[in-house]
């Protein structure tokens, strides 16, 4: 039986570009542990901030998203995306990555890869090798570090740096249009 040589695989890669889109990637072929995080990990931890939301509370029980790390990496375009990969792929075989490439914004003028972490030592281990990686092709070392979706968390808890378990709320004035905005991501969620 031949060994199969560790590789990074990504999902289905869209038509275009020009639109906000998102292409998983994953050192699984059948990306199980994406899959598995989507309803197991991400969709109740923002269910989690939700109900907690909307019950009126001051202070917010992170659970898992307190660990949840994402190591970016902003470049210039999706090949160049495409190319951190395939560096990170040749340089750093072994172990388990995941992540997503590509961005949210239509209007944005650079696109990102973004590695899953969920610890303090993973977090740490992806960024060195990243840092490696961009240095290899010559581009700048724009790497971006945060926790949970900070989309979403850093809204109302601000830098997550200041964090603990249990975060204050620090921008009251921006629960109800973070409400809203969660509402329609668990809407869009069970379809």
């Amino acid at each position: 039986m031949d060994k199969i040589e560790w590789q990074i695989y990504l999902a289905e890669i869209p038509y275009s570009e020009n639109k906000p889109f998102w292409v998983s990637f994953e050192s699984d072929p059948h990306l199980k542990k994406t899959r598995a995080n989507i309803y197991g990990r991400c969709l109740p931890c923002i269910q989690n901030l939700y109900f907690q939301l909307k019950a009126g509370q001051t202070e917010i029980f992170l659970g898992t998203a307190f660990n949840c790390w994402k190591v970016t990496a902003v470049l210039e375009n999706f090949d160049q995306c495409l190319l951190l990969l395939e560096h990170f792929q040749t340089r750093f075989p072994g172990g388990h990555v995941y992540g997503k490439l590509g961005s949210g914004r239509s209007d944005s003028k650079t696109r990102v890869v973004v590695f899953h972490a969920e610890n303090k030592t993973e977090c740490d281990r992806l960024q060195t090798a990243l840092r490696q990686c961009l240095n290899k092709m010559g581009g700048p070392e724009r790497i971006l570090i945060s926790k949970a979706c900070a989309v979403l968390y850093e809204n109302i808890l601000g830098d997550w740096r200041k964090w603990s378990p249990r975060a204050p709320v620090i921008y009251p004035d921006r629960v109800d249009a973070l409400l809203a905005r969660i509402k329609k991501i668990l809407f869009w969620s069970t379809m």
